[in-house]
């Protein structure tokens, strides 16, 4: 980190340069973001677990059907091996894309830049937790503007933001629908995308519990939550706060206590990409 200042020095006027090592402090901040994206894969585990078992139960019943052919000495229509062959072979694919995906995610990352594509990394980050939200009869609707401008960032690092931004809403929802005069409402997540004056925005918006307005400064503090003890680290938003700083974006939140919350991210597109 570089500094420069003017000064006096011997009845001259001087430019002052100090130097600070700042490699500790991003050795730290990546340490966190890391144990952040740990954290998330073991919110995440319980859906992955079930989105795996889907392929597993089309293998396991097709070599079960092979098997009790074979022991019976019954031949198979070829047809109908062709058609067992390409379930297997689709739905072992489908396990090892689920399975890459989750080992892409969890990799470290640096603070690195490339075109990125808003609507692929946030149908990718909604992919690897879509599962989790039907678990719990959230429905998610989708509203992509076509042909985006590509912007300047990692989509790994911008995959963890929208996951984060989809696990604050879910949990929104949650706390909303565990109060007794709320049972039986629709749980709903929006997302929107869109380009204006030259800028690509995302909205993560829920008809969840909202943030009282005496707090809604603080939700981008590191450590801090409202939630209970032992569920959340109160990091998932501070570090996405940073993630999208480091890529010269802005994020902000709007909200209403009892009717939901969105939350809305900003990001340059590079002049070359307009």
């Amino acid at each position: 980190n570089i500094r420069i200042s003017s000064s006096e020095y011997s009845g001259q006027d001087v430019l002052l340069v100090t130097t600070s090592d700042i490699t500790k402090r991003l050795m730290s901040e990546q340490q966190l973001i890391q144990a952040s994206k740990m954290a998330t894969l073991g919110e995440m585990a319980t859906g992955v677990a079930h989105e795996l078992n889907q392929p597993l139960s089309v293998i396991k019943t097709a070599s079960s059907f092979i098997t009790k052919k074979v022991r019976k000495n019954e031949a198979i229509q070829d047809e109908i091996l062709k058609t067992l062959a390409e379930e297997i072979d689709s739905h072992v694919d489908r396990a090892a894309r689920i399975i890459d995906h989750m080992r892409e995610f969890g990799r470290k990352s640096d603070v690195e830049r490339e075109k990125v594509r808003v609507n692929e990394t946030l149908e990718k980050a909604l992919e690897i937790f879509n599962q989790q939200l039907k678990l719990r009869e959230i429905k998610v609707v989708k509203e992509f503007e076509k042909d985006l401008p590509p912007i300047l960032a990692d989509s790994n690092r911008l995959e963890q933001v929208f996951i984060n931004l989809l696990i604050n809403a879910r949990d929104a929802l949650e706390e909303k629908s565990d109060k007794a005069d709320n049972k039986g409402q629709s749980k709903k997540i929006f997302l929107k995308t869109g380009f204006k004056n030259g800028l690509v925005t995302i909205e993560v918006k829920d008809t969840g519990v909202g943030i009282q307005k005496s707090i809604l400064d603080k939700i981008f503090d590191p450590f801090f939550t409202t939630k209970k003890v032992g569920k959340g680290t109160g990091l998932g938003l501070s570090i996405s706060y940073g993630i999208v700083k480091d890529y010269g974006g802005h994020i902000h939140a709007e909200s209403q206590e009892g009717v939901g919350s969105n939350f809305v991210v900003h990001f340059p597109v590079p002049s070359e990409a307009k």
